[in-house]
């Protein structure tokens, strides 16, 4: 397998080399800035844009009611506006008479100094009343903003010899804040569940994408295979896509089967009419046909979502000459690559040859035709590229 993946960046086009190790792999591009998500070859998942997610709401703080700045500044409030009137007091005059000036000194000092004292004291006690009343700075305050969201807002505890100075939360309507791709990626699974457990194509093509284009393939391919519902153990979001032209979401799901434990690639599309699935490709992942194609009868042509690579420079020399040129086509959950060949002259040849420069992986969309040499070998050949990534597409 080859050890390096070249792609295009999703934000700006430019042409981007990265280790085989680094797929899935998140990182800004270095054209552009933005950041992107490095394709899958080995699952069939092109690069993708991080979208940029959108300002949080003003309209509901989540926060807020934790804060309760009002019980703090109602409280405090009397400590500050007695103490200035309580310090006036520690002046003390006193009657000029005829003793000697050292004994008024010392008369003073012991009468300021027992005013000074019982002041204090009185003070003292005062501000204690205010200082006990007074609950500890609450920490809710810094720890809620680490609270990952969704959240949803509960009665905060409180004491019972603090007053509630603030309406209490449980009168107020409580409010679950969950982002919209939160919302939007369950809605979307819950879509792909449906269509996995459809019992029949019918029910299914109610969650397929382009149903009238899909109903007449979904109805002749279910006299091919067994139709049914798609057992499977576990569905996880691995990656999502925002088309800049409609604004729509596309997210990529992976779907576990015990046939294939790694799970198979599911594309799953916002439209007008919900969230739809890649029927298309998705039958074409689970039930290997490419495999099959590839081992079928000559003279039959298909259109498949593939991995592209060149072969080692020993194998090109064995199987090129100066009309063809070889490439190595394989599906997402295959173990094996197939030999296909390219005509030098054509304008595929030329994408093919520029996207697997350097060892690089190209993951499009082609048409494969399966051919017989003079002496009776079947061999594939790429006649176009229909797409250069897998993004699902009605034509």
């Amino acid at each position: 397998m080859a050890e390096v993946i070249q792609f295009n960046c999703p934000a700006c086009g430019t042409m981007l080399r990265l280790p085989l190790a680094m797929a899935s792999h998140q990182g800004p591009c270095p054209n552009c800035d933005r950041d992107i998500i490095a394709p899958d070859p080995q699952r069939g998942i092109g690069a993708f844009e991080i979208p940029i997610p959108p300002p949080p709401s003003r309209e509901i703080d989540p926060f807020r009611p934790f804060a309760e700045p009002s019980r703090i500044e109602e409280t405090a409030a009397p400590v500050i506006s007695e103490a200035p009137v309580q310090a006036q007091p520690t002046i003390v005059q006193i009657p000029v008479c005829a003793k000697p000036q050292r004994a008024i000194l010392v008369l003073s000092c012991l009468l300021t100094g027992a005013v000074a004292l019982a002041w204090g004291y009185a003070l003292g006690v005062r501000s204690n009343q205010y200082f006990t009343r007074l609950p500890p700075m609450p920490p809710t305050v810094s720890k809620a903003r680490e609270v990952e969201m969704p959240i949803t807002i509960t009665d905060p505890p409180t004491p019972d010899s603090v007053p509630v100075l603030v309406k209490p939360l449980s009168e107020a309507p409580k409010v679950e804040k969950i982002p919209v791709a939160n919302k939007a990626s369950s809605a979307a699974e819950a879509s792909l569940r449906a269509f996995l457990d459809a019992p029949d194509w019918a029910a299914r093509s109610a969650y397929a994408l382009f149903p009238e284009k899909m109903r007449a393939a979904m109805e002749s391919y279910s006299h091919e295979v067994p139709d049914g519902p798609t057992a499977f153990t576990s569905v996880s979001l691995k990656q999502s896509h925002i088309d800049e032209k409609t604004g729509n979401t596309l997210y990529i799901f992976q779907v576990v089967t015990d046939k294939y434990p790694s799970g198979i690639p599911v594309a799953i599309k916002e439209t007008a009419g919900g969230w739809l699935v890649d029927w298309q490709a998705f039958v074409e992942f689970r039930d290997g046909l490419f495999r099959k194609f590839a081992e079928g009868p000559v003279d039959k042509t298909g259109h498949f979502h593939l991995i592209v690579t060149r072969p080692t420079p020993e194998r090109a020399a064995k199987t090129e000459n100066e009309s063809f040129a070889s490439f190595l086509l394989e599906a997402p959950l295959a173990d094996q690559a197939e030999l296909a060949f390219v005509k030098k002259s054509s304008e595929t040849y030329s994408t093919l040859q520029s996207a697997t420069t350097d060892n690089g992986i190209f993951t499009p969309v082609v048409e494969v035709v399966k051919r017989k040499t003079t002496g009776g070998q079947g061999y594939l050949q790429v006649l176009k590229i229909t797409a250069t990534d897998w993004l699902p597409t009605e034509n």
